[in-house]
């Protein structure tokens, strides 16, 4: 998905839609092919709400958006609620504005650094929700499944995992890596080596895989924490003389075409992604809380399950994802209010998934006989 044309999402900036409902301000740090994907989500989800949806866009400055919260503070009365995640630390100004301005608010896509504020509702009461990637969750399935094709290509070889991480401080790299070792070590007959940190980008994952590979000669997965990481790796084997699949298994951490393609390829072995539907997601939130219906009783922090993709089944995806970024609008064809607890009263549990939104779009976009 990640050339989604930008003049669909450059259309929404600054603009309030012609119908009625809830006015929800969506704060993205930048224009880039992921957050497109969050504000194409969320538009979505507004428009069968009936919910006026305004995107500010930060072009990737923190400063901006400062200002464009600033903007928004002086006229209180224009939004019934404001969606943002924590960029670069400021989820905690948005959290004091919205307290101040008696404003719900919803912080998606990142937890807060530290604890100083508290948590959804707690103290701050129009904190009303927080939405996070199921990092460990994640992590935990990545792990299962590269443990299984292991023991697959050669069932009487010890898995020897190393693992390549972003941040150690880094919230996401946590979590992810208290998935990796909640499996790694509770599994018979595998080994997590260690664990080596970089800035997520590809050039330190390639530095340090190689040098684990020294270190290592014997590790048959690596266990990588973005798909940044995951190309550094890929890159190293390559030039080690390592075939990446049959070697050695790695894994992707995002469904953009390109970890598709590398899954479809067979050099990742499993790959996951897709949590920019918490931009559909968080509308859903907002909208339900606004009228009159609170999810309290569901919690105040939910972990969005992210996509697993393995060849089983990245065909499928890739044709579905495919047909989306090709023709964006055709995610209209998805009821989003079929999510909402205040539109379905019968409906007891929030199903937040990317898997239930590509079954519903195949369903919707399925020709009728």
């Amino acid at each position: 998905m990640s050339r989604i044309v930008s003049f669909v999402i450059l259309l929404w900036l600054g603009m309030m839609p012609a119908w009625g409902g809830s006015r929800v301000a969506l704060f993205l740090p930048d224009d880039t092919p992921f957050w497109n994907r969050v504000a194409l989500f969320a538009r979505a989800a507004a428009g069968d709400l009936d919910a006026q949806l305004t995107v500010f866009d930060a072009d990737a400055d923190r400063l901006k958006l400062l200002r464009q919260l600033k903007q928004v503070s002086s006229t209180p009365d224009r939004f019934d609620a404001w969606l943002f995640p924590n960029f670069l630390r400021t989820a905690g100004h948005f959290l004091v504005q919205c307290q101040r301005l008696e404003t719900p608010c919803i912080l998606f896509n990142s937890g807060l650094a530290d604890d100083q504020l508290g948590a959804p509702r707690r103290p701050n009461p129009q904190w009303i929700a927080q939405l996070i990637p199921d990092d460990t969750g994640s992590s935990m399935e990545i792990t299962r499944e590269l443990i299984q094709q292991a023991r697959q290509n050669n069932s009487d070889r010890p898995i020897a995992i190393a693992a390549v991480n972003g941040y150690q401080a880094d919230a996401p790299a946590i979590k992810r890596e208290e998935g990796l070792r909640q499996v790694a070590e509770t599994t018979d007959g595998a080994r997590l080596k260690q664990v080596f940190y970089t800035d997520w980008g590809a050039q330190q994952a390639y530095v340090r895989t190689a040098g684990l590979l020294r270190r290592y000669p014997a590790v048959n997965v690596i266990w990588s924490a973005n798909y940044r990481t995951t190309n550094g790796i890929l890159e190293a084997l390559d030039d080690a003389g390592r075939t990446p699949g049959r070697d050695v298994l790695v894994n992707g951490y995002d469904i953009n075409p390109q970890a598709l393609s590398q899954v479809a390829d067979g050099r990742v072995a499993v790959t996951a992604g897709g949590h920019y539907v918490e931009g559909a997601w968080a509308v859903i939130l907002a909208h339900d809380y606004l009228t009159g219906k609170d999810f309290q009783d569901q919690g105040l922090v939910f972990h969005t399950p992210l996509l697993i993709v393995t060849r089983d089944n990245v065909e499928n995806v890739q044709t579905v994802l495919g047909r989306i970024e090709k023709e964006p609008d055709s995610l209209y064809r998805v009821d989003f209010s079929q999510y909402s607890r205040a539109e379905n009263p019968n409906l007891k549990d929030y199903d937040f998934s990317l898997r239930e939104v590509l079954r519903d779009y195949q369903d919707a976009s399925a020709p009728e006989r």
